[in-house]
């Protein structure tokens, strides 16, 4: 599994920084010495408990708007799976004002995705999934006015709408609500110091008869410290909490651990209950030239409200290998993690390996 990793991350670091900047002396040129931001392309080659294989494809260009020295981002993102999934998906990150500086994020997607769920709790085991069939449509987006001292605050959106065949009745959720944010980092995409902070709060209302209006409050920490030269330690501390205890909140709203972001190595979805807790921390250092790596390590877990146990911690741990791939400090991330539900060093399901273009946190 080691080797295998090593050879995907040598072939496909290789492959993203040609097929993005046309070539690796291309792509010195463009991080060195360019002015304008260009437009990239990376292929999408990840393989995750989630997915199985899959393949595909990001389109994403970076600019500024006006005078604002900040890098506004906007991706368009597609693939395909083994495991008959499919996805398309976009995102943007843009700074527009003169007097007033705004953040419109927004986050829009479809899938028709053969997935897995679990029942839930957070029993230190590897639960019996519920497979069920998955059609998504969605859309997420906020807008930040920066008021001053770092700090940031607007409103936000989510409308969700999700047929998932056998397992409960077709969701159709609008959230609003609002957003506060302090932020002192030096940069957005890859920061070297700063602190970051994020308090978001949705109510959301139910447009299906068999599904019950829930809200949802999240909390975001994170911190980059800078060590010695090019060495950087990062962490993060998130929080979710659900709001209300009906039995009919559709099961996509409530908080969850694992994926490619959160206690990378555990299963996305596995652990899912009224509230979550997780702390991950990042070590991240040069290698040579364009590359450098990461070694990553977190814990987590799901709560009940109304029996809250206490049980061994989820934890995900690995390491990683990044390209910048420009000037904006965009990198190709791959990392190997691995998760301490499996005794067994061989075992297959314990390892997941992820191939994106954006950091954890």
């Amino acid at each position: 599994m080691v080797k295998r990793f090593l050879f995907l991350v040598v072939f496909c670091s290789l492959l993203a920084s040609r097929v993005a900047a046309g070539g690796l002396l291309r792509l010195g040129r463009i991080v060195d010495g360019a002015q304008d931001l260009p437009v990239l392309a990376v292929p999408i080659i990840s393989c995750s408990p989630e997915t199985n294989w899959a393949f595909g494809g990001a389109v994403q260009g970076y600019f500024r708007c006006g005078n604002r020295a900040e890098t506004s981002m906007v991706q368009l993102t597609g693939a395909y799976t083994l495991n008959k999934q499919w996805y398309i998906h976009s995102k943007g990150n843009v700074y527009v004002g003169e007097e007033y500086v705004w953040q419109i994020q927004y986050d829009a997607g479809y899938r028709d995705y053969p997935d897995m769920t679990y029942a839930m709790g957070n029993r230190f085991e590897i639960k019996p999934a519920i497979s069920y069939a998955s059609y998504r449509g969605y859309v997420r987006s906020s807008a930040l006015c920066a008021v001053g001292m770092g700090w940031s605050a607007g409103p936000q959106v989510h409308y969700l709408y999700e047929r998932t065949d056998g397992v409960q009745p077709t969701a159709s959720m609008l959230g609003l609500g609002g957003v506060v944010r302090y932020d002192t980092r030096d940069a957005h995409y890859y920061p070297h110091t700063g602190l970051f902070f994020q308090l978001s709060g949705f109510h959301y209302e139910s447009f299906t008869s068999g599904l019950s209006r829930m809200g949802l409050v999240a909390t975001d920490l994170r911190q980059y410290v800078p060590l010695y030269k090019d060495f950087l330690f990062a962490w993060q501390f998130r929080s979710e909490w659900s709001i209300g205890t009906a039995a009919n909140r559709p099961f996509q709203l409530l908080p969850a651990l694992g994926g490619e972001d959160l206690i990378r190595g555990v299963r996305m979805g596995m652990f899912r209950d009224d509230a979550l807790m997780a702390l991950q921390g990042e070590l991240r250092f040069p290698l040579f030239w364009l590359f450098s790596g990461a070694v990553f390590a977190g814990v987590g877990d799901v709560y009940h409200y109304k029996d809250w146990q206490w049980r061994i911690p989820k934890v995900g741990y690995g390491l990683g290998v990044r390209l910048k791939i420009n000037k904006a400090n965009i990198n190709v991330r791959v990392d190997l993690a691995r998760n301490n539900l499996y005794k067994s060093w061989t075992a297959r399901e314990s390892y997941s390996f992820y191939l994106t273009v954006t950091e954890a946190f």
